[in-house]
């Protein structure tokens, strides 16, 4: 770990933390969208059972740093109900950046560079239809491992929430490109303020391919 006593006065907002990669991957999606746009899709996929295979990209964007977190994740479920899905999901996670630390009134910066293995379950909830695109919400959890501790006075082993809400954009019948938000909290459940359970809290940004199989 690398300990800085200074923080740059250009620390970049939340938003401005957006990598480029991320911003590319929803292009392609749009445009692939935009692409099949002129056919009929029916909401077979939304019926009840079924097989949904889920491949996707997370960023999170830490709010009180410069701390970074992205995710690969690959899910699979069904259709539980009509327009409800669950998912159990494979995370492999990556952070890189500055966690900002209050040490005798002084503020440090720790580097922050990790690797961990993951597992989740989502509930994702289709309530409303806008044309073709249905509106999601996403409730969710899960835990994950990082190879060293983190946070910083943390432990390897964490919990994690991911609620948010997202766009579902049909591509063929039986496909779809999902968009979202989440707000991202891992903390390895000790309590709240307790020394040896730091939080990492963020903002989520997400795309993902999904498939129906029958």
């Amino acid at each position: 770990m690398q300990l800085n006593k200074s923080i740059p006065k250009n620390e970049r907002d939340t938003f401005q933390k957006i990598p480029k990669q991320f911003i590319f991957i929803i292009t392609f999606l749009i445009s692939l969208y935009v692409t099949n746009a002129q056919h009929n899709y029916s909401s077979e996929f939304y019926k009840k059972g079924g097989k949904i295979f889920s491949l996707g990209f997370e960023h999170v964007s830490g709010f009180d740093s410069s701390l970074e977190c992205y995710s690969l994740r690959a899910g699979y479920g069904s259709m539980l109900l009509k327009n409800l899905t669950v998912f159990s999901f494979l995370d492999l996670s990556t952070t890189n950046g500055f966690q900002v630390i209050r040490s005798d009134e002084n503020l440090l910066k720790i580097r922050q560079e990790n690797f961990g293995l993951g597992t989740s379950f989502l509930l994702r909830w289709y309530p409303l239809h806008l044309g073709k695109i249905k509106l999601l919400i996403d409730v969710g959890g899960g835990i994950l491992y990082t190879f060293k501790i983190f946070p910083y006075q943390g432990t390897k082993l964490n919990f994690t929430a991911r609620p948010g809400v997202g766009l579902a954009i049909p591509i063929k019948e039986n496909q779809q490109i999902v968009l979202g938000i989440n707000r991202f909290h891992l903390s390895n459940g000790l309590g709240y303020n307790h020394p040896t359970n730091p939080a990492f809290d963020g903002l989520g940004l997400f795309a993902s391919f999904v498939l129906r199989k029958k």
